[in-house]
């Protein structure tokens, strides 16, 4: 098991005061997150054999959402996974297939399927994504509910965002009891509909979040970690609340950048649980909230130094190997001046 050092030189342990990590110019990343996020990166090697640095599912996709999905699971294996399946309607199966031929993909969420079956699928996973193109239709919402049992046996991490974040609107005790990590990753907007239906009868503010995320993360269930996502990222894990602003990006909102950081979240998460945790028990999970929200806010940025206004997410697809690499891999030089590091290439 790889160690993960503690997070106390940057956050405050089992406090409750909103804590600022960083407020960086965009070119700049913090080195602490660097060398805190770094030993979750499993090491490459001639002697694995594939599967071994994450096997990560999806679960999403519909009639009218076929993008949502693919834009996630390519994200996870750019991320570093090694293999990526797509659970979704079989009105979507064929659309996201001819996306790519990297992703596995499996018409489940509307198809009836053997216990013994859909056992066998789900014990192939590390990871779990829920959410991406979901949609709303009930029937889904009551496969994904029914789901959650099988998974808890399974016991892999699990990352609920989009319309699987309504899941939890609809059953709010869903995760009550899940032993393994989870995380959530609401916009505000969505953190205030979590709010809402986990807290309907009492009075809040929704803007407090060193008092509501902590709150909202006992609410759901014991091992949630809460990615706000807005133009400070805010991390909640227990009573562990971080205001996070690891790089500003850029001013360009496309449709499909919260499935990026979706899918390098669902292979974080996996990382995540290989690493012994040395001093902090929270280190490894909020490293991998930290990861995920560096890789794309720097993917987001150099996207739109290339393309501007008219910057899309497959724009932001293609740095993510060279940001992966830029912020983590040996082969680039680091140059620290004054704990920021400025990243360039040799």
């Amino acid at each position: 098991m790889r160690q993960c050092a503690t997070l106390c030189s940057f956050y405050i342990v089992g406090c409750r005061l909103l804590h600022t990590v960083s407020t960086m110019a965009s070119n700049v990343v913090n080195s602490e997150v660097i060398k805190h996020c770094k030993p979750l990166i499993p090491e490459l090697s001639y002697s694995k054999h594939k599967g071994q640095s994450g096997r990560v599912g999806v679960f999403g996709g519909s009639k009218d959402f076929t993008g949502a999905p693919y834009f996630t699971g390519i994200s996870a294996l750019r991320t570093g996974a090694d293999l990526i399946f797509i659970f979704c309607v079989k009105a979507a199966a064929q659309p996201i297939k001819s996306y790519s031929p990297e992703l596995m993909v499996v018409p489940y969420l509307d198809v009836d399927m053997p216990a013994e079956e859909e056992e066998s699928w789900l014990k192939k996973l590390h990871s779990a994504v829920i959410g991406p193109g979901l949609g709303r239709d009930q029937n889904v919402m009551d496969k994904i509910n029914s789901l959650i049992p099988t998974l808890k046996n399974v016991n892999i991490p699990l990352v609920f965002d989009a319309d699987g974040l309504f899941v939890l609107v609809q059953n709010p005790t869903l995760l009550k009891d899940y032993s393994n990590d989870v995380y959530i990753t609401p916009n505000v907007h969505e953190f205030r509909v979590l709010c809402e239906a986990f807290f309907k009868d009492e009075e809040y503010s929704v803007t407090d979040y060193d008092t509501m995320g902590p709150k909202l993360s006992a609410a759901i269930g014991p091992r949630v970690t809460i990615l706000i996502k807005g133009e400070r990222d805010i991390i909640v894990r227990g009573k562990t609340v971080l205001s996070y602003e690891t790089t500003k990006g850029s001013p360009r909102r496309c449709g499909g950048q919260g499935d990026i950081l979706a899918g390098c979240l669902g292979t974080f998460a996996f990382w995540a649980t290989q690493v012994e945790q040395k001093d902090g028990k929270d280190a490894p999970q909020l490293c991998a909230a930290l990861a995920a929200s560096t890789i794309v806010r720097v993917c987001n940025r150099y996207a739109f130094e290339e393309k501007g206004r008219g910057m899309i997410t497959t724009d932001m697809l293609e740095k993510l190997p060279m940001v992966f690499d830029s912020l983590f891999d040996d082969k680039w030089k680091y140059l620290i001046d004054q704990n920021k590091l400025l990243l360039n290439k040799k």
